[in-house]
């Protein structure tokens, strides 16, 4: 198996993630907000109050947490974006998924974002983490996407 760990995220972890980010990531960032990797990394982490970079045989691969949906709200958006590189760890990530996903609760009773319809890996971690995955998908910039939550109702 490949080394790896967990540390908190760092605007110099991202580049190495942007560079190499899975398709159906960079897909899922052009399509929501059209933006590049690099920026939809720098926006994540910039409103994140946690974020996390998972670093696989040294060099950063992933990187995830959650910022308020607003300045007021106890909503929180939750976010993950990464490389192929995720597959070599796969089964480590998700043991060690819950124990994120609780920190991130804690922080806000309710988590919600979109994801897209096409990322299937991400909508298999979604549903693993314990959250729902709304039935219908709402269309944005000409795409589908999946509102996703988890916790207490707005």
């Amino acid at each position: 198996m490949k080394s790896w760990r967990i540390e908190r995220a760092v605007p110099e972890h991202i580049p190495a993630i942007a560079a190499n980010m899975r398709e159906a990531d960079r897909r899922e960032v052009w399509a929501w907000r059209r933006e590049t990797p690099e920026a939809a990394l720098r926006f994540s982490l910039s409103r994140s109050l946690a974020a996390w970079t998972g670093v696989i045989d040294e060099r950063p691969a992933l990187m995830w947490g959650a910022g308020a949906a607003s300045l007021l709200s106890s909503v929180g958006n939750p976010w993950l974006l990464g490389t192929d590189a995720i597959l070599s760890v796969q089964r480590p990530f998700l043991l060690h998924s819950g124990a994120f996903v609780a920190h991130m609760q804690a922080m806000f009773p309710r988590l919600e974002n979109h994801v897209h319809a096409g990322n299937v890996l991400s909508i298999r971690w979604l549903k693993w983490c314990g959250f729902t995955i709304d039935d219908a998908p709402e269309e944005f910039n000409g795409e589908d996407f999946f509102m996703f939550w988890r916790g207490a109702d707005a």
